[in-house]
């Protein structure tokens, strides 16, 4: 078991690098936190694609290079619902794991988007940068069900934890749950260009996004101890394993 959990805590830091760069290279210099309201005119769009097309290309570039660490955050809780939870059952690890690696897909398919806007923003109109702006918003938000199935996956496996002090509090099972399914409030976001339920509104945007970023960070905290408690169990398990064979050892020399 050991040998098993090696590798475990380099993939549990991939998570809060991930959301470093995704706050600093996709949020900031890609301007999404916060985006663009839908019902600004496209001029505003193109202008924008224009005058920071650097700020954009590197912004991109550096968030889809960086998006597959969510995917080996993903994989580490995962391995520590498997070994540490299911133990023969490995269904709702694999749909962690999966749900973590699709996650990755319409995030970076829609860093394209926002990257084909500024490789050259000088040749398009208004109207066409500010469809490929619209569409990356529309597949990042739209995509929303593979991370609900990943954290819907990973809350029950650790509310399905039978130790006496669980892994992973039942709270933040619960609260994973509960913004996966929240997230089906995303299905509004094509109806509306301004309120609530626009992307840049308070539903969409602000609480959304902003509960996703604090489960990742309540996660990996949890991920660690997580990670450290079962080396402690595997450590433990050896030591018994070893214990029974030493002492026939004993007994067969005595009567010797």
């Amino acid at each position: 078991m050991l040998e098993r959990l090696k590798y475990l805590r380099v993939l549990a830091w991939c998570g809060p690098v991930f959301l470093v760069v995704f706050i600093v290279f996709w949020g900031l210099m890609g301007h999404n936190i916060p985006p663009f309201q839908p019902d600004v005119p496209a001029k505003v769009i193109g202008d924008y694609f224009r005058s920071d097309a650097n700020l954009i290309r590197l912004g991109m570039s550096m968030a889809m290079s960086f998006t597959v660490l969510y995917f080996l955050w993903g994989l580490a809780i995962g391995k520590v619902i498997e070994y540490g939870i299911e133990k023969d059952n490995n269904i709702l690890s694999t749909c962690a794991v999966w749900g973590a690696g699709l996650t990755v897909v319409p995030i970076m398919v829609s860093c394209v988007f926002w990257l084909a806007g500024a490789y050259r923003p000088e040749a398009l109109d208004d109207s066409i940068l500010q469809l490929l702006y619209d569409t990356a918003w529309l597949l990042i938000d739209m995509g929303y069900m593979v991370t609900t199935v990943q954290m819907v996956a990973m809350g029950v496996a650790f509310l399905k934890d039978r130790r006496a002090v669980p892994l992973v509090p039942k709270w933040l099972a619960w609260y994973g749950i509960w913004v996966g399914f929240s997230f089906v409030a995303e299905v509004f976001m094509p109806f509306f260009k301004s309120g609530i339920f626009a992307r840049s509104g308070t539903l969409n945007f602000w609480v959304e996004f902003f509960l996703w970023f604090f489960w990742i960070v309540f996660v990996t905290t949890y991920l660690f101890s997580s990670i450290k408690r079962l080396e402690a169990e595997a450590r433990g398990a050896t030591e018994h394993a070893h214990t029974p064979a030493a002492g026939v050892g004993k007994a067969v020399g005595a009567s010797a």
